[in-house]
Formats: structure tokens, sequence, C-alpha cells
């Protein structure tokens, strides 16, 4: 299987999105976006800079594939029909994603907070007309081709309870090798959603670290001492994790990573490893740039 991360906090952006190729070409939440504050600061020059770069990529794999999932509605995870300063979006860059294309969205319908659903609903307005093929993935286990496309029933945002909302994580299986991808579980925090993905036994398993920005906020030191004994598990079960996202929001994702690493042999990667380059951490040094 081939696995090209597209847009990635590693990378120097909020996104999760990923390109994996069997003989399917999937495309997983095609979004991109930069955070409009953070320190209270507003994007740098060369945040900029990585958003128009990630978005180049994402519109040019959107030419190649013929499968578009998207987990959930948070604006990092999708591309709306919307002209978006911090997200590079616009009409024609939505319609090119989704045209012509089958897709395997949350449901807008169940387990899904106000936001989102309104959202997604618009999401699905503008599609109406681009001959799309839309599936509500959740629960739901696809065969196209040789590749077997499984989604998960909805999976809390973080922790049981969040504010957040809901997702949908995918399991992509082809030729005997497994790949899953799993966006903000946040560790996984929620116990169950740790053995959701253990039961799915994946070879390469791709997920969202703990927001460790937001602790004092909307997150709790025990909330980060969860996520990191529950990656630990899972890195002792499974050969490669990559954990990126709200995790590299802070410097501090370093210090997290090593002590995860020094408890298992398996390989615990950052997204930017997968295609050989260091992590580009743009918003955790964002006050970095203003000072210089």
């Amino acid at each position: 299987m081939k696995i090209i991360p597209l847009a990635f906090e590693s990378l120097g952006v909020r996104s999760m999105a990923t390109y994996i190729e069997t003989d399917q070409k999937i495309l997983v939440d095609p979004g991109t976006s930069l955070g409009p504050k953070r320190f209270g600061l507003p994007p740098w020059k060369t945040e900029f800079d990585a958003l128009h770069e990630t978005r180049a990529k994402l519109q040019e794999y959107a030419k190649y594939a013929n499968v578009i999932t998207i987990s959930h509605y948070h604006h990092d995870h999708f591309t709306p029909f919307t002209l978006g300063r911090y997200l590079d979006s616009n009409p024609q860059y939505a319609a090119d994603i989704y045209r012509d294309k089958k897709l395997f969205i949350k449901s807008p319908d169940s387990n899904i907070n106000r936001s989102q659903q309104g959202r997604a609903r618009k999401l699905l307005k503008d599609i109406k007309n681009l001959n799309s093929e839309i599936t509500y993935s959740d629960g739901e286990t696809v065969v196209l081709g040789d590749t077997e496309i499984k989604f998960s029933e909805a999976l809390p945002h973080g922790s049981q309870g969040s504010k957040l909302g809901f997702l949908v994580a995918m399991t992509i299986r082809y030729q005997g090798e497994t790949v899953m991808h799993a966006s903000d579980v946040q560790g996984p925090i929620f116990d169950e959603t740790k053995e959701y993905i253990l039961k799915e036994n994946p070879d390469v398993l791709i997920l969202s670290g703990p927001p460790l920005y937001l602790v004092g906020f909307a997150f709790t030191n025990e909330d980060i001492g969860k996520a990191r004994a529950n990656l630990t598990d899972l890195c002792r079960e499974i050969p490669r994790v990559v954990v990126d996202h709200h995790l590299l929001r802070d410097l501090k994702c370093y210090e997290f990573i090593r002590s995860v690493r020094d408890e298992t042999d398996n390989e615990l990667l950052v997204a930017s490893n997968l295609i050989g380059k260091e992590p580009n951490l743009l918003e955790a040094r964002r006050k970095e740039f203003y000072l210089e």
C-alpha cells in the first residue's frame, strides 16, 4: 500500500490529509488550514506558504482519487465551498475534489454536534449536482475491487462526552496489509477507542495525538496521562504508528513522543517522516517568528 501524507502539523499546517493507494486511490480528510490565532498572533508568512503548498498537493492528488473519505466536519478535515483565507479554500477547489467521486462521509444525522451538522448539510447541498456517489460511512464496510474499507461507528473526538463531537475511523485492508486512519481520537484518550484500534490490528496506524496546548482549558493533565498510556499500549502492539496533528501544535510534543518511544521497540513516527522529511512545526513556533 502506498501512503502519502499531504497535509499535517509536521508539514506546517492543521490537517491529517492522506493519500492511500491500493487498487483504489483514496483521499482521506481532504482539508488543510491554519489556526487564525495562536499566542494571540495571526499566522506568519511561512505558515501561509505551507498552507498554499499543501493545498496544491491536495488538489493534485484529488485528480487521481476515485474515493474521498471525511471523518468529521471540522474545517481541517474537509474542504468547504467557501472562500477561506485560513483554509485556502474556494468553490472551485471544493468542486474539483468531490466531483465524480465515491464519497464516504460521517453521518450528518446521528452522533454529531450542531456546528458540524450545519457544515455537513451545507456540504451535501453544495455537492448535490457533482455526480458524487454518497455513503454515510458510520459502521459501514465496503469492498471496492480487492480493497476492503471498514468504517467505525462514531467515536468520541477525544474523550467521552467531549463537546467537540464525534468522528469515524477507517481501516483499509489490501493484499494482506492493514492501514488505519483514526483522525481526532487525540491519543486516544478514550479507552474504548484504544480497544477498537487493537481489535482492528493494523500494521500501520495514523492518528492524532493529544492537544498538549489545551491543558487547563478543554483538557486536563489526567487526559494527557491517559493518552500517553493508551498510545504506549498501541505502540507495543502495532508495528508502525504515526502520531501527529493536535500533538504537534506544542513543542512539548518531542518530549511526549520520546517518553512513548522509550517504552516500545516498534516504530513511532510523525507524518513527515513517511516522506523522509523532518517535522516542520510552524504553529507551535509562531511566537518565535514574531520575535526574530
